[in-house]
């Protein structure tokens, strides 16, 4: 089975492949929730959530550099404790993979539906489901060089709007909304890390198609620290805008979203308003 899999995926498909599954709902939502619990010491949350993960995907580095087989964590779990614990720890990562895209849906239409009201309701719900669903695996059925290009375009899709959405709003950060009293709790502290780590997982999927990648000695390891660095500076630069544009972060369902629409209101001018007011709400 091994020998009949095509290695058509380049050391950037796979760094692409990790930061797009990095790169899921956690950084969408996930901002106001530790906002909520820790405030502006969120962002030391983050930076502490990203070493923790660093530690583990330094594991994932040095185990995937010894193999050339499809399989990832079943394969190496396999080898190393025999087939029981092999078939244990695949079926496990089914199980995460599969709560991980329902819930990945979920917010994808709670976002859309910052747009389009209706699309996170009844009927239109659920033909949008089926439609992501149908449409990933008919992807996914072609080939793994048309997966690649789609994750590709994917990655693309994500970090432009959330590069867009960092870089801006660099400009329109309120020193203000950046409180730093009293010293977090352990307890919530320890909370907003572990719910940060939703955000940082995903890079396992990286490692799984080494026999479709080419060198993947060399290539997996090089994609999952690449890609891990990238994304821990994208996260904590979102974070800082988040909480410096929007002052009601911590309640916020769509923090990214309306975040955005904030600093928007402060470019785009409102309707009945004065020319010479249109620069500023």
């Amino acid at each position: 089975m091994e020998e009949k899999l095509v290695r058509g995926i380049s050391r950037w498909d796979l760094t692409a492949i990790a930061v797009n599954t990095i790169i899921g709902a956690g950084i969408f939502g996930l901002p106001s929730k530790v906002a909520a619990l820790i405030g502006g010491y969120s962002l030391l949350a983050f930076f502490a959530c990203a070493v923790i993960i660093g530690f583990i995907v330094l594991c994932y580095a040095e185990v995937s550099s010894r193999f050339a087989a499809t399989g990832g964590m079943y394969l190496y779990a396999k080898e190393a404790f025999g087939s029981m614990f092999g078939f244990e720890v695949g079926w496990l990562y089914w199980i995460v993979r599969v709560t991980t895209f329902a819930a990945n849906c979920n917010l994808l239409l709670a976002y859309l539906g910052f747009f389009f009201p209706q699309a996170n309701e009844g009927s239109w719900r659920v033909g949008l489901i089926v439609l992501i669903v149908s449409a990933i695996t008919v992807i996914n059925f072609l080939g793994v060089r048309e997966s690649s290009v789609m994750t590709n375009i994917f990655t693309v899709g994500k970090i432009i709007p959330l590069m867009i959405f960092a870089t801006v709003g660099l400009f329109f950060i309120q020193p203000a909304n950046f409180t730093f009293g009293e010293i977090p709790e352990y307890a919530s502290f320890s909370s907003a890390i572990l719910i940060l780590i939703y955000a940082f997982v995903g890079f396992e999927a990286a490692v799984i198609p080494a026999g479709e990648t080419k060198d993947p000695q060399k290539n997996v390891p090089f994609a999952l620290l690449f890609a891990l660095a990238f994304c821990a500076v994208l996260f904590i630069v979102i974070q800082i805008v988040a909480i410096g544009t929007l002052p009601d972060l911590a309640k916020s369902e769509r923090p990214l979203a309306d975040a955005a629409g904030d600093v928007r209101g402060r470019v785009l001018p409102r309707p009945g308003l004065p020319r010479r007011y249109r620069r500023r709400r």
